[in-house]
């Protein structure tokens, strides 16, 4: 059985193979390539839009980067509001679990107001850098 199905399988390579011979066709470039990468690179380069100023760009993300901020504060506000709720009407047990959840939400906390001041930093960096 295993000598039949691999005769089989190794037919069906062989058809496979002469079809793809059979129908193969020439390519021919159209044009010569050109090996001068760098040169191509450069000219490339110098062919795009001019620098944009770092003002400009910031002008643009400020708005994003406060909204972005504002739903990450409201976000902590209200998680921390209802974790509170929580610990205050949990029995013995359950206070047990709401702590573990208030240590996540801690860690989350540093995540958004440390982002908020990494980003001020870049920013202060980046405007000095100009």
């Amino acid at each position: 059985m295993k000598r039949v199905f691999n005769k089989k399988v190794l037919i069906v390579l062989a058809i496979i193979a002469i079809i793809c011979i059979t129908f193969a066709t020439a390519v021919f470039a159209a044009e010569p390539v050109d090996t001068d990468i760098w040169g191509q690179g450069k000219k490339f380069v110098s062919s795009g839009n001019p620098t944009i100023g770092f003002n400009t760009v910031w002008q643009d993300i400020k708005p994003i980067a406060q909204i972005v901020m504002g739903i990450g504060l409201v976000v902590l506000v209200c998680v921390g509001s209802v974790l509170g709720v929580k610990y205050m009407t949990a029995g013995a047990d359950d206070k047990a679990k709401v702590k573990q959840k208030l240590v996540w939400f801690c860690v989350a906390a540093a995540l958004v107001v440390g982002a908020t001041g990494i980003f001020n930093i870049v920013v202060e960096v980046a405007s000095k850098m100009e």
